[in-house]
């Protein structure tokens, strides 16, 4: 409330009680020592702030240990303090303490957890702030490559261990814990026929169920797959052994949103770049506040989905490129020719390789834009096999059943764009996608021109079932509807035969709002809007959720040929919650995803030539940027900025390991 004189009063107070009672040495007169300490230096007061917070450091170094929590938090307020002072050599001594009891509390954490206790305890951190604060280039580098995703890097780690492990337990927990994924997605989603509260009850508590078993089972798996005391591989990583990962004339820049400290207990959300070469120390970027950036951010966002005029879309990607493109250009390695980018927060929505030049040229003419969830991702190794695989399953033009709900798709030219505007389940419609089976036709004949072995699904037989049982392609072509819905109350439903509503619950988790359609899609979600409920095992709503389960490792590439497929919630430092984290999770290479609407007919034309670029170099990074640049070029000068940028744009790629 900034009424420091009561403040300062009571904190004495307290520590007097805690002294008196339990001893001036005791732990939880430390507590005292540090909240007191903590006032004076929001007050400015650093002359007695610093004696106080140097007391309860010392009594918690004696007590607990240089790696406590308690003790990382008091070399963390302490660096802080220094801060304000403007001592920023002693600041970043105590930060860099901190971090190493921080990193080791959170190893232990991500050893015997659920993946929503890590996400929670992950929310709790703030790795970034202080080094970023003070420009600590090294320092930021080396925690940004281990901390980024460390979540979803800790849950592949487990499951991967454990299907390689000789111990059976291991991989039968590997299978439990898909199996209970998969039904609490579909519990999630479904609607209940009978709309009792008793039912509704009987449901909560069946989910209650089945959320601790999915708990118990992911906590249990990395228990017996790292353990206490054992370090994870994200959190062992050097920035030397990112760099001699690196391809070459290529440079990795880590985007990510922080709090600036200003001090006096006041923070700034900013964004800033490290910049990481093949050789040499690291560079920082500050790329200033995120309030600024991500108001051009929101303006892009309605610009490629077509809600502004072709002049507002050529400002904003100046804008963009200016604010975060140029600063980070000036910091890169003389003779960088590829830019891998690990984006963050609304970031990670932006497609760097159509930002405008002060020459009005594409970013993406002068270079090879790559993306990674983290630059560790480099570092990741497919699994070594004798021949690699030469299959290719594509699922087109899925028969999504029932009559669609309404006009309610966006239309262009009478061209199928394929996205779903996704206000509310029972209004989505789901029109066929035509365009699609003759991209699945000339997907097929390529390949087999290659002397692969290719299969395609179409209509009836595009099913999740048969989604299901794809065990590793080389390549998985998935051109179909995608979605992502706002975290939203799924509202009231009336009970049959009256009156009465029934609340549907919310649908919170990030991967249950986002995923694919499938064959029987439209029936699914007309059954759910009567409350009734379909088989779940083959409904045709894949959430991002269910496609973690997919059994992709070895898998070169999965394209998702729909809209919005990189689509999610963005989560400061953990990556995008949606598809993409899904078919990551389930061991994809290369995925290829879209950040907008896309065009039925020109996304054919694309991605037949991405396909035959991928084909020839084997490089499907590459392929992409060489076919996304020239599209935008030639589209751009046929047909003008605003649908180069719609059509051509949206195309990116997230990759793992070398290709």
């Amino acid at each position: 409330m900034g009424d420091y004189a009561k403040a300062e009063l009571l904190c004495q107070r307290a520590l007097k009680i805690r002294e008196k009672a339990l001893g001036s040495e005791n732990v939880v007169t430390a507590t005292s020592l540090n909240n007191l300490a903590v006032l004076y230096d929001d007050m400015g007061d650093y002359a007695k702030a610093e004696p106080l917070c140097q007391r309860a450091l010392k009594i918690r170094e004696k007590a607990l240990g240089p790696d406590h929590p308690e003790t990382a938090t008091s070399l963390h307020d302490l660096a802080l303090l220094y801060t304000g002072m403007g001592d920023a050599k002693e600041a970043l001594r105590l930060a860099a303490q901190a971090r190493r009891a921080q990193e080791k509390n959170l190893s232990n954490i991500l050893s015997f957890t659920s993946e929503q206790q890590r996400l929670a305890f992950q929310k709790t951190t703030k790795p970034y702030d202080l080094p970023a604060t003070l420009g600590s280039a090294p320092e930021l580098a080396e925690i940004v490559l281990r901390q980024k995703g460390v979540v979803l890097d800790s849950l592949l780690e487990d499951r991967l261990v454990a299907e390689a492990s000789g111990d059976p337990k291991q991989r039968v927990i590997v299978g439990e814990l898909r199996s209970a994924k998969q039904r609490l997605a579909k519990l999630v989603m479904e609607a209940p026929e009978d709309l009792s509260e008793s039912v509704r009850q009987q449901r909560n508590a069946e989910k209650e169920k089945l959320s601790a078993e999915v708990e118990q089972l992911e906590g249990g798996l990395a228990r017996q797959v790292a353990g206490l005391g054992r370090a994870r591989r994200a959190l062992s990583v050097t920035v030397q052994q990112v760099q001699s990962a690196l391809p070459p004339k290529a440079a990795l820049i880590e985007l990510l949103r922080y709090s600036h400290y200003l001090g006096k207990d006041n923070y700034e959300p900013h964004y800033g770049a490290i910049v990481i070469g093949a050789k040499g120390e690291p560079g920082w970027v500050p790329l200033g506040s995120a309030d600024e950036i991500e108001r051009n951010t929101t303006l892009y966002q309605k610009s490629v989905r077509g809600k502004t005029d072709e002049a507002t879309m050529s400002t904003v990607l100046k804008a963009l490129e200016e604010q975060v493109w140029v600063p980070i250009e000036k910091a890169l390695p003389e003779g960088t020719a590829t830019v891998i980018v690990s984006p963050d927060a609304e970031l990670s929505f932006v497609s760097f390789a159509m930002l405008l030049t002060p020459e009005d040229r594409f970013v993406g003419e002068k270079y090879s834009i790559r993306y990674v969830a983290s630059g560790r991702d480099l570092l990741r190794e497919a699994k070594p096999t004798a021949k690699p695989k030469t299959t290719m399953r594509v699922f087109a033009n899925p028969d999504f059943g029932g009559l669609a709900a309404g006009p309610r798709l966006e239309q262009t030219n009478t061209v199928a764009l394929r996205s779903i505007e996704m206000r509310d389940l029972e209004g989505i419609s789901l029109p066929g996608l035509p365009g699609t089976e003759k991209e699945s036709a000339a997907l097929e004949a390529r390949a087999k021109k290659s002397g692969w072995q290719a299969q395609a699904y179409l209509g009836a037989k595009a099913t999740e079932a048969e989604l299901r049982q794809v065990n590793s392609p080389r390549i998985l072509h998935l051109a179909t509807h995608g979605f992502f819905l706002p975290e939203i109350d799924l509202g009231k439903r009336k009970g049959a035969g009256d009156a009465a509503e029934i609340p549907k619950g919310k649908l919170v988790n990030p991967m249950h709002r986002s995923g694919l359609a499938m064959a029987g899609a439209q029936r699914t979600l007309q059954a759910w809007a009567k409350g009734e409920v379909p088989p779940t095992e083959n409904d045709g709503v894949v959430t991002a959720e269910e496609v973690g389960g997919l059994k992709l490792d070895g898998t070169w590439l999965v394209a998702l040929s729909a809209c919005d497929t990189g689509g999610g919630e963005a989560r400061t430092g953990e990556g995008v919650m949606g598809l993409r984290r899904g078919f990551i999770q389930a061991g994809a290479q290369n995925l290829l995803m879209t950040l907008w609407p896309i065009s039925d007919e020109t996304t054919v034309q694309i991605m037949l030539d991405f396909y035959d670029a991928a084909f020839k170099n084997g490089d499907a990074p590459q392929a992409i940027a060489d076919t996304q640049r020239d599209w935008l070029v030639k589209l751009r000068k046929e047909r003008g900025l605003l649908d180069a940028v719609r059509l051509a744009g949206p195309f990116i790629m997230s990759s793992q390991g070398r290709n």
